[in-house]
């Protein structure tokens, strides 16, 4: 199979290209192509998805398209970015999808669509609250509006997680607490998470890319933790006692409902909060 994998030089692409090579014809798609890539199965193309996608430098077709991309900028001084990249590519990457034959589209979504207290279900409203969560609701639509021309899955992720990534929930509380800085705690101390090991979360997508479902799809971990549990699951794993400082301020949650995930992709046994934490902090 061949398949077009963008945003492949992050946290997520990295690991997911290295799975799925063994297996299929990848075609990177990255804006950085400075990282270098061992899988033989891979070729890379340079394109910067901030601006017009040149279809030309795109292989003539493909059977999947796995759509990772997302801009993570300072807002507002950079909402053009994040719009150009989380929204406007994606219409650009659909259209290539339609004339390029393709066969499945899969879109890398997030939880913040949601904007609700509570495990988050597929069939709950998306009302999302911040600018980052309009873009990635905007692209949701548009995938879902090509659906007539190949299979569309929208993935809706929660916090995945894991060795190698940095500028994340995770790795930020990590950072406060070796630098004995406060954690900051709102209101019922949310948002309640539910994080998925990045491990878990590969293996989500290559059974999502092999099977034909379409629609909305929760990628989440088993366990539920607040910000205080989950601070404290960190701290335990670094040996330090977490400070933590009460803002008051009300928030949402950012925790998915993971049942509709095993009953489509199947069960399978999850890495654990605390294995995952050990594993994502090089702890031994």
């Amino acid at each position: 199979m061949k398949v077009l994998v963008t945003g492949a030089t992050g946290f997520i692409g990295k690991y997911l290209v290295r799975r799925l090579s063994s297996q299929h014809e990848i075609f990177i798609l990255a804006r950085n192509t400075t990282q270098a890539f061992s899988e033989p199965t891979s070729s890379i193309i340079t394109m910067d998805l901030a601006g017009p996608i040149d279809s030309k430098a795109l292989p003539e077709r493909v059977d999947t398209i796995i759509h990772l991309a997302q801009a993570t900028v300072p807002l507002p001084q950079s909402a053009n970015e994040m719009f150009a990249v989380n929204t406007h590519s994606t219409q650009q990457l659909l259209d290539y999808a339609r004339k390029s034959g393709v066969r499945r589209f899969v879109l890398a979504s997030t939880g913040d669509v949601y904007g609700r207290e509570g495990r988050a279900r597929e069939i709950d409203p998306a009302s999302p609250l911040s600018f980052y969560g309009v873009t990635k609701r905007a692209a949701e639509m548009f995938v879902g509006s090509y659906s007539d021309y190949f299979e569309t899955c929208i993935l809706r992720l929660f916090h995945p997680y894991g060795p190698g990534q940095s500028n994340r929930l995770i790795p930020k509380i990590a950072d406060r607490l070796r630098l004995r800085e406060p954690v900051l705690l709102h209101d019922s101390d949310r948002p309640h998470l539910t994080p998925i090991y990045i491990d878990d979360l590969i293996l989500a997508i290559e059974r999502v890319v092999e099977s034909s479902y379409i629609g909305i799809l929760n990628i989440a971990g088993e366990r539920g933790v607040s910000i205080r549990e989950l601070a404290e699951e960190i701290g335990s794993v670094l040996g330090y006692r977490p400070i933590f400082k009460d803002t008051g301020k009300a928030v949402v949650d950012l925790a998915g409902d993971s049942e509709l995930m095993k009953e489509v992709l199947g069960e399978w046994t999850m890495v654990g909060l605390a294995e995952g934490l050990n594993r994502a902090l090089n702890v031994k």
